[in-house]
Formats: structure tokens, sequence, C-alpha cells
């Protein structure tokens, strides 16, 4: 943990960033009255200052918009760049925590750790991003200990199965992702609403998917990050515009939408155990969330329909984020 929060430490200095913005998210289903399925997780990111950003020295920023410019969106006269750095580690966990054997007719313990780079291009209008992670999946992920010192903190049972985690495996991704605003207008009061549609995917021997959805917001000096659901197991609440409202505000929003996920790690790779991905979900969140000048505060909760084909319950958590501008 001490090695992680230096090279933390260390990205804005390689950056070359003169400003820049750090978030960090927690997952968990224990927000939402259960303990099974996704059960926890957490996103460290730092946004670095645009790459059109003339007090920027070293940039990596501008160097990842000119080498990449050959893709779509990418290097668009008007648009500004950014890179997100990113560190996710996430868990699943059958219903019965208790048992320190393999329920073989529940979920798997799975363990996840990775890192993430993502190019960011955005105007006032729309959003387009591209990436690549790295991670690994078994002990390494330090999921047991992030669990079990959760749990001691929150007065929560302690989970004994952890032995029979899968992995260890590598896990690599390419990513990408694109957002639009449909709409914005002031509907009285300083009270404005807005809605966006957002599309994305992922190639990854974790999970490959695509997502299509829509998001509605209302609120007082809304930020300029258009997609506002910042809950997900690969959230993050540092989204270019996200710090940029011009005032502070509340805001509440809602979104819907549709994954297809062709391949699931947990499907593929847990052996003995029952689980058959379903290859279409539906997903569902509502949020509130507080902003002014260089922060960012909220509270979403989300529900997926059931992702296994053999158990009809649906998979719900919550997430808390917040995002400081420095």
């Amino acid at each position: 943990m001490r090695l992680i929060i230096f090279l933390f430490a260390l990205i804005p200095e390689f950056a070359g960033a003169s400003s820049g913005a750090f978030s960090i998210s927690w997952d968990n289903d224990l927000l939402t009255g259960s303990d099974k399925g996704y059960t926890n997780g957490g996103r460290l990111s730092y946004l670095s200052a645009s790459a059109e950003n003339n007090n920027c020295e070293v940039c990596l920023a501008r160097s990842a918009r000119n080498a990449m410019d050959w893709l779509p969106v990418i290097g668009r006269t008007g648009n500004a760049h950014a890179l997100t750095f990113s560190l996710s580690q996430l868990m699943v966990t059958p219903e019965n925590i208790q048992a320190s054997g393999p329920i073989y007719e529940d979920l798997p313990y799975v363990g996840y750790l990775s890192g993430s780079i993502t190019l960011w291009s955005w105007s006032s209008e729309s959003l387009t991003g591209y990436g690549i992670g790295l991670g690994v999946v078994g002990p390494n992920s330090g999921a047991e200990a992030t669990q079990k010192w959760v749990h001691k903190l929150t007065g929560s049972t302690n989970p004994n199965g952890w032995d029979n985690q899968l992995g260890t495996d590598v896990i690599g991704e390419v990513h990408a992702f694109h957002a639009r605003r449909l709409f914005r207008e002031n509907i009285g009061s300083g009270v404005h609403q807005e809605m966006a549609w957002v599309t994305g995917g992922r190639l990854s021997n974790f999970v490959s998917s695509g997502e299509l959805g829509m998001s509605w917001r209302i609120g007082t000096n809304l930020p300029a990050n258009i997609i506002p659901d910042y809950a997900g197991a690969s959230s993050t609440i540092a989204l270019p515009g996200s710090l940029n409202a011009p005032g502070s505000g509340w805001s509440v929003f809602i979104g819907l939408g549709m994954e297809f996920i062709p391949y699931s790690y947990l499907e593929e790779q847990s052996g003995r155990y029952d689980y058959d991905q379903r290859p279409v979900v539906g997903l569902g969140g509502v949020g509130v969330g507080w902003h002014s000048p260089g922060i960012q505060i909220a509270i979403t909760l989300r529900a997926t329909t059931s992702q296994d084909e053999s158990n009809k319950d649906a998979l719900s958590f919550g997430t808390v984020s917040a995002a400081y501008h420095f």
C-alpha cells in the first residue's frame, strides 16, 4: 500500500502537470443491504492537466494526444485532452462467507487488481476515451486482506473462504468510451436538467463487454462532465469537466442501460462452480451529488439484472465517490 501511495504521489511529476485532480471511489453491496456477488471494490485515480495547458512542461497528455491522433476524435481542433491513471481493486464472493470450503452451487471467491491509463478527448458536448489496462486475478490482488479489513471496520462477518479463490492469472484489456450530451436546459430558479447517451466497450480476459445507456441529471450549477453515473467496477468520478462547476450546487441523476457480455472470467475459469454468465444484462443507477469548483462528492446506488443464468437474483451495490482538484 505504501508503494502504491508513493507511485501515485509521483504521477503529477511524471505527467508534468501544473494541476490535476485526484479521485477515490468505494463500491460495497452492504450499502444496498446485501453481501454477495460483487461485494466490494475501490478505485484511486489521477486526472492530468489538459494537454492544451501552456504551463504543462513534460506533459504526457500532449505526447499521448500527438501519438494517438490516428484514432477517431483524438486531436480534433477545439477539443481538450488529458490522461487518467487509475488503480482498481474488486472482489466477488458467495452469499455464505462463513463457510471455509468451496460452495460449488454459488459464486467462487475472486480478487482482481489492475492499473489502467485512459486518454480523453472532450468538448462541451461530447467525451471520448481510449485506454489500456494490466492486472492480476488471485492472491496477489490483495482482495482477501482488503475485504477482511473492511468487514472488521464495519463489524461484518469475517469471510472464511479466500483459500479457495480463483487465480493466479494475468489480466490485460483495451477499452473505449464515447458520450454525447443530447440537451441541457434551464427549467427555472437556477435549476438545469440535461440528458446524454453513452456507449463503450472493453476487450479483456477478465470481462469483455459492450455497453449502451442513457443518463438524466437535474441540479444547480451542473459541472461539465456529461456522464454523472459514477457507480461501477471500473468507474471514476474524475471525468474531464467534473470539477468545472460554475459554483456550488447539487444534482440528482438516473442512468439506464444494457450491457452485452460475450466473455466472462467467472464463467470460463470457475471450473466446478455453477456460474453461467448471461450474455445481456440490464443496468440501472440513481444517485445524488454535491459539487463546488474543484471538489465533488456523490453517492450512487446501482443494480443489474441477474448476471447468472442459474440465479434470478439481481446484483446491487452502492458507491461513495469524491474528487478534488489541486
